[in-house]
C-alpha cells in the first residue's frame, strides 16, 4: 500500500509540473501562422491564375469581335469568332455570339457583334475555403456602322488650282471620298457640307437668306467676317452679318467696262464668285448632286482658307440648327435628314469632321471700305447713250447758281475721247435721262482700276491720282486683310473647332514648307495632316474616308 501511495503522489507531482510548463505553446502558434501564410500565398496564386485567364480571354474576344464586325469581310461573323478563338488556343471555351445587322436592300450598312464567354478555373488553395472553382467572364461588343456623321468638306478652287492637272486630281479624289463615306449608309446618316473657296466663300442666296445681314445688293452672296468671328464656331442667324461688296479689284483699266469685256468673251474677276457650283451646299447627302457640283469647279481667285473654315465649322455648330430646320423643306437640304442637325457637340451618337484642302497659303483678301458700300457714287449714266459722267469740280458754275442745271461734266465713255461736255438738267428726265449709279451698281459695271483710270488719271494725267483712287491712300475704295492676319484667323477658328470635339483633317496639296506648317497646325494632330503631290491626293482622301468609317470598340 505504501508503494502504491508513493506512485500516486509522484503522478500528481508530474501533472502539476506539466500544467505549469508553457514552452510548447509558441510552437503551436508558429505552426498556425505558417499555415495562414501558406493560405494567403495560395490565394494570391489563385487570383493571379484567374486574372491571367480573364485577360487572355478578354483580349482574344476583343480581337474576334473586331474582325467579325468588319463590313469589308464576307465570312459569316460567327465563323470569324470561332476561328479567332481557335487560333488563340481557346477552341473549347464556352461562349455565345450575337450578331445584329442593318441593311439597305441587300447592302449591309451596319454590323454589331457581341460575344459573351466564360470559363471555370479550378483553384489550388481557395477550395480549402469552400471555393473549388472561379468563373472568369469575357464580354465584348464591336460595331462598324456609319451612325450620325457630319462632315464639312472645304475645297480650294483658287487660281493656282488651274495649274497642270491639280484641279482634275482634286476633283477625282474628293468625289471618291464622297462615294466612300456615303456608300451603303441609310438615308440621313451622313451629311456633307461642300464649301468651295477662293478669295471668298459664296454662301448663296438661299443659305445667306437664313441669316440676318446687310442687304447692300443682290449680285452675290458673300460675307466679310470680323476678327472676333474667328474665335468661335458659333454663327448666330440673328446677329447681322456684313454682306461683302460685289466688285472686281484685279481687272486692268484697259479691259474696258464689264460690258466691253463680255463682248470680247472675257469675264470679271469678282471677289465673290457667282457661279452656282461655287455656292455652299449645306447638309447634302446626294452623291450625284455633290459629284455634279465638284465637276463644275474651275480655278480662279485668291486663297481665303480662314473664311472657308469659318463657314465649315459654323455648319457643324448647333447655333445653325434653326437654319437647318428652315431649309429642310427646300431643295437646298436633303429631305432624308431627321433629327436636330447640327447635333450637340456632346451627343455620343454623332461625330463631326472637317476636311480642309488647299494647294497654297492664305493670300490677300480685299473688301470694300465702308464709304464705298452703299449710297450714291457720284457717277451718272445716260441709259440712251451708255455714257458715264460725273461733275467736274474744277469747272465753275458760270451762272453762279447751285442747281446743277448748267454745269460742265467730265465724261469718258471709256475708250472714247469725248472729254468735257455740256449736260443740261441732269435731274430733268425730259431733257436728259442720266441717273446716278449707287456704289453697288457702279462696281457691277466696272473694275476699280477702270474707275480710277477713267475718272482720275485721264482727268489729271497724274499717276498718283490713279493709284490713290485704286488701292492706296484715304480715297482708295478697297481695304486689304493680309496673309499674316488670315493665318492668325485660321489658327483661331481651327482651335475653336477642335476645342468643341470636331476632328480636323487637312491636306496640303503641293504646298510650300510655310503652308505645310499652317495646315498642320490646323489639323487635330500631326497625323491628321497629309502633305501630298500629284496623284497622292487620292491616297489622302481615301485614307481620311477609311478613318471616318473605321470600327469603334463600344464596350
Amino acid at each position: 500500500m505504501a508503494r502504491m501511495s508513493d506512485r500516486l503522489t509522484s503522478l500528481k507531482n508530474s501533472t502539476r509540473i506539466f500544467h505549469r510548463e508553457e514552452d510548447g505553446s509558441f510552437v503551436i502558434f508558429a505552426l498556425f501562422i505558417f499555415i495562414v501564410m501558406i493560405m494567403i500565398g495560395g490565394l494570391a496564386i489563385d487570383v493571379m491564375r484567374y486574372e491571367n485567364l480573364r485577360t487572355t480571354m478578354q483580349n482574344s474576344v476583343d480581337r474576334a469581335v473586331l474582325a467579325a464586325a468588319d463590313l469589308d469581310q464576307t465570312v459569316d461573323p460567327e465563323a470569324v469568332v470561332a476561328d479567332y478563338l481557335d487560333k488563340a488556343g481557346m477552341k473549347e471555351l464556352p461562349y455565345e455570339v450575337d450578331v445584329f445587322e442593318s441593311k439597305v436592300g441587300t447592302v449591309v450598312t451596319g454590323r454589331k457583334v457581341t460575344v459573351n464567354a466564360s470559363a471555370d478555373l479550378g483553384t489550388y488553395f481557395m477550395k480549402m475555403m469552400g471555393t473549388p472553382t472561379i468563373s472568369a467572364p469575357a464580354n465584348s461588343t464591336a460595331e462598324e456602322a456609319v451612325n450620325e456623321i457630319e462632315i464639312s468638306m472645304i475645297l480650294d478652287v483658287s487660281g493656282s488650282m488651274g495649274w497642270g492637272t491639280k484641279l482634275d486630281n482634286m476633283q477625282n479624289a474628293s468625289k471618291t471620298f464622297v462615294t466612300e463615306v456615303l456608300d451603303g449608309v441609310e438615308p440621313g446618316q451622313v451629311s456633307i457640307n461642300v464649301v468651295p473657296y477662293s478669295t471668298q466663300v459664296n454662301a448663296g442666296a438661299t443659305l445667306l437668306g437664313q441669316f440676318s445681314h446687310t442687304n447692300d445688293h443682290n449680285y452675290s452672296h458673300c460675307v466679310d467676317f470680323e476678327q472676333n468671328d474667328f474665335n468661335t464656331t458659333v454663327l448666330s442667324p440673328t446677329v447681322t452679318l456684313q454682306q461683302a461688296g460685289h466688285f472686281d479689284p484685279w481687272s486692268g483699266y484697259w479691259r474696258g467696262t464689264f460690258e466691253t469685256m463680255a463682248a470680247n468673251g472675257d469675264t470679271p474677276s469678282w471677289v465673290c464668285r457667282t457661279e452656282s457650283d461655287f455656292e455652299i451646299t449645306p447638309w447634302a447627302s446626294s452623291e450625284t448632286a455633290i459629284h455634279n457640283q465638284i465637276d463644275g469647279f474651275t480655278a480662279r481667285g485668291n486663297t481665303s482658307i480662314d473664311v472657308a473654315v469659318k463657314w465649315g465649322s459654323a455648319l457643324l455648330d448647333p447655333s445653325t440648327r434653326s437654319v437647318f430646320t428652315n431649309l429642310r423643306a427646300t431643295p437646298a437640304v436633303s429631305n432624308d435628314f431627321v433629327g436636330d442637325r447640327p447635333y450637340d457637340y456632346n451627343n455620343p451618337a454623332a461625330l463631326k469632321f472637317m476636311v480642309v484642302m488647299t494647294d497654297g497659303i492664305n493670300t490677300t483678301q480685299y473688301q470694300l471700305d465702308d464709304a464705298y458700300r452703299s449710297g450714291g457714287s457720284g457717277v451718272f449714266k445716260d441709259p440712251d447713250t451708255g455714257r458715264y459722267s460725273f461733275e467736274d469740280e474744277e469747272i465753275n458754275d458760270y451762272d453762279g447758281d447751285s442747281d446743277w442745271n448748267e454745269e460742265y461734266w467730265y465724261a469718258r465713255n471709256y475708250g472714247s475721247s469725248s472729254g468735257r461736255y455740256w449736260i443740261d438738267n441732269v435731274y430733268d428726265s425730259g431733257a436728259n435721262n442720266a441717273f446716278e449709279l449707287t456704289w453697288p451698281q457702279l462696281w457691277a459695271e466696272m473694275s476699280m482700276s477702270h474707275r480710277a483710270y477713267s475718272h482720275f488719271y485721264q482727268r489729271y494725267y497724274n499717276a498718283d491720282h490713279y493709284y490713290d483712287n485704286y488701292y492706296r491712300g484715304s480715297t482708295a475704295p478697297r481695304e486689304a486683310v493680309n496673309a499674316a492676319q488670315k493665318d492668325t484667323r485660321l489658327n483661331n477658328i481651327c482651335s475653336a473647332a477642335k476645342a468643341n470635339g470636331v476632328i480636323i483633317f487637312t491636306i496640303g496639296f503641293e504646298v510650300t514648307d510655310a503652308s505645310a506648317i499652317v495646315m498642320q497646325n490646323c489639323a487635330s494632330t500631326a497625323n491628321h495632316f497629309y502633305r501630298v503631290e500629284g496623284l497622292e491626293i487620292e491616297y489622302a482622301f481615301e485614307s481620311i474616308a477609311n478613318q471616318i468609317n473605321q470600327l469603334k470598340l463600344t464596350q
